[in-house]
This record gives structure tokens, C-alpha cells and sequence, in this order.
């Protein structure tokens, strides 16, 4: 063990190198326009709310006719109401009709 500038070399090499692989999968999100998604993902797990992803969840179950996702499922949606924080269990239909969002006719769900 005499010599351990080879081995320095090789660490730093692959330290580098997982570095730009890193800031090369953060480039190729930003520039095909994934990068929202994944903002509003990160986003997510520093804010209390998740209002904002419940109603994207729901849009995408409006745009694909998942009726009983739509109108069965209960969601846990954490939000603020009156400076506090506050949470409970809503459909997407009652989250539809409290925020004028994409709907779904759910009088033909069976819940």
C-alpha cells in the first residue's frame, strides 16, 4: 500500500461520474417537459397540502373513465382551513364538486 494515488484517482473518477449522471437525468426531465410531474412530486413531501395532487389524481381518473376510482375511493387529502392544518376523507366527486374539476357521471357506480 505504498501507492494510493491510483486508488484516489479511481474514487474520484466514479464520485464524478455519478455526478454527471445525476445532472444528466435532471437535464433530459427538464428539457422533454417531465420536469412539472416531478417538481410537483418533490414539492409534495415539503408541504403539508396535497390538494393540488388529489385534483391531478382525479383529472387523470375523469380523463381515463376509472368510475369507481373516480367515485368510490376515498382519498386522504391534507389542506388548511382557517390557518390550520386539517385533514379528512373525500371522493373525487366531492372534491369535483368543491373545486370545479373534471367530472364523472357516478350515478352508475356501484360503491
Amino acid at each position: 500500500m505504498k501507492n494510493k494515488r491510483g486508488l484516489e484517482l479511481a474514487i474520484n473518477t466514479a464520485v464524478i461520474l455519478i455526478l454527471a449522471i445525476i445532472l444528466l437525468v435532471f437535464l433530459v426531465l427538464f428539457f422533454t417537459g417531465a420536469s412539472e410531474n416531478f417538481l410537483v412530486k418533490i414539492k409534495s413531501y415539503f408541504s403539508y397540502s396535497n390538494v393540488d395532487e388529489i385534483i391531478e389524481t382525479c383529472n387523470f381518473f375523469a380523463d381515463t373513465n376509472s368510475m369507481y376510482s373516480f367515485c368510490c375511493e376515498k382519498r386522504n387529502v391534507k389542506y388548511y382551513n382557517n390557518e390550520k392544518k386539517a385533514e379528512g376523507l373525500f371522493s373525487c366527486i366531492e372534491i369535483a364538486d368543491k373545486f370545479d374539476t373534471k367530472k364523472l357521471n357516478c350515478e352508475e357506480a356501484s360503491c
